[in-house]
Protein backbone atom coordinates (compact mmCIF):
# COMPACT_ATOMS: atom_id res chain seq x y z
CA UNK A 1 0.00 0.00 0.00
CA UNK A 2 1.52 3.59 -0.70
CA UNK A 3 2.66 5.27 2.85
CA UNK A 4 0.37 8.03 2.18
CA UNK A 5 -3.06 5.86 1.98
CA UNK A 6 -1.84 3.78 4.78
CA UNK A 7 -1.02 7.50 6.68
CA UNK A 8 -4.84 8.44 5.64
CA UNK A 9 -6.63 5.52 6.44
CA UNK A 10 -4.70 5.68 10.14
CA UNK A 11 -5.65 9.14 10.55
CA UNK A 12 -9.23 8.02 9.70
CA UNK A 13 -9.34 5.34 11.96
CA UNK A 14 -7.57 7.72 14.83
CA UNK A 15 -10.25 10.45 14.71
CA UNK A 16 -12.79 7.51 14.60
CA UNK A 17 -11.93 6.58 17.75
CA UNK A 18 -11.69 10.41 19.06
CA UNK A 19 -14.64 11.01 18.12
CA UNK A 20 -16.30 7.91 19.88
CA UNK A 21 -14.28 8.82 22.73
CA UNK A 22 -15.38 12.34 22.94
CA UNK A 23 -12.76 14.20 22.48
CA UNK A 24 -12.94 17.01 20.42
CA UNK A 25 -9.97 18.83 20.31
CA UNK A 26 -8.03 15.93 19.01
CA UNK A 27 -10.71 14.62 16.61
CA UNK A 28 -10.51 17.93 14.92
CA UNK A 29 -6.71 18.09 15.06
CA UNK A 30 -6.77 14.47 13.30
CA UNK A 31 -9.48 15.89 10.54
CA UNK A 32 -7.41 19.21 10.06
CA UNK A 33 -4.14 16.78 8.91
CA UNK A 34 -6.20 14.49 6.82
CA UNK A 35 -7.34 17.59 4.96
CA UNK A 36 -4.02 18.81 4.24
CA UNK A 37 -2.89 15.86 3.44
CA UNK A 38 -5.74 15.58 0.72
CA UNK A 39 -5.29 19.26 -0.37
CA UNK A 40 -1.06 18.57 -0.70
CA UNK A 41 -0.56 18.06 -4.85
CA UNK A 42 0.92 14.50 -5.28
CA UNK A 43 4.63 14.10 -5.85
CA UNK A 44 5.97 11.86 -8.28
CA UNK A 45 8.57 9.39 -6.76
Amino acid sequence: MRPNAERARKLMDTATRLMLAGDVERYLHALRLLFAMRTRPMVAA
